[in-house]
């Protein structure tokens, strides 16, 4: 009788205590089936835990990628996160970055495009950057450093890395109230529309686009979350 093979066990699942933000993948994004579409946000990429301290007050920490604390850092944005939990217990994906406090008065209005098809099928098929031009407006690094969510993994206890990206969006909103340092990142579904023209007007040059129904990759790894550049006439 020929022995039987033995089925591996399945990997352990990773302690949220070592989660790290999932990368962002190099596939088409033809392959994004319903696509949620983002501005990319630059900074520090983080993951925030929120939780309790001993005397039941909010304790917050960030962790960068790299699994380095960056609390003590970024003191008064812990203390703004800490104020805008509205439960007991969170873990966030998201983005310490100067860009939602940028003064947006007199911004340049001026259409601007998406990539075309045919420049995105080019890009799918030999790869490389479509070239955009910067836009004319820079950052002030000098305004006050914002948290901006993206993405709720741990809501009170239960882990939300298995549920759709759709329904973790909704109940971000229902878990941090936006404030002047903390903010949750605007999205849209197909068609992106005159928000691209806004978006880059703002200073982004990019766009993130992620699958509706997407389960979220706590590893570190690369997922199935795309960047594409957003194109200037």
């Amino acid at each position: 009788m020929p022995p039987l093979r033995r089925k591996a066990d399945p990997p352990p699942p990773i302690d949220p205590a070592e989660w790290r933000p999932q990368a962002f993948g190099k596939k088409g994004i033809r392959s994004i089936n319903d696509p949620i579409i983002e501005p990319a946000w630059s900074g520090v990429r983080v993951i925030v835990r929120v939780g309790r301290g001993p005397d039941g007050s909010p304790a917050v920490t960030l962790t960068d990628e790299d699994g380095l604390d960056s609390t003590a850092e970024f003191a008064d944005v812990a203390q703004a996160i800490a104020a805008a939990a509205l439960t007991d217990e969170l873990i966030l994906d998201g983005y310490l970055t100067v860009e939602p406090t940028q003064d947006t008065r007199g911004l340049d209005m001026r259409a601007m495009e998406t990539p075309t098809k045919g420049e995105l099928l080019t890009h799918m098929l030999v790869g490389g950057r479509i070239r955009v031009p910067e836009p004319k407006r820079q950052l002030d690094p000098d305004r006050p450093i914002a948290f901006v969510a993206v993405d709720l993994l741990l809501i009170d206890g239960d882990s939300l890395v298995d549920l759709p990206l759709l329904e973790r969006k909704r109940l971000l909103d229902t878990a941090l109230k936006a404030d002047y340092l903390v903010r949750i990142t605007p999205f849209v579904r197909t068609p992106v529309g005159s928000l691209a023209l806004t978006w880059h007007a703002q200073g982004f040059r990019e766009l993130a686009y992620k699958p509706a129904n997407g389960r979220y990759q706590p590893g570190g790894g690369p997922g199935d979350w795309v960047v594409v550049p957003i194109r200037s006439r």
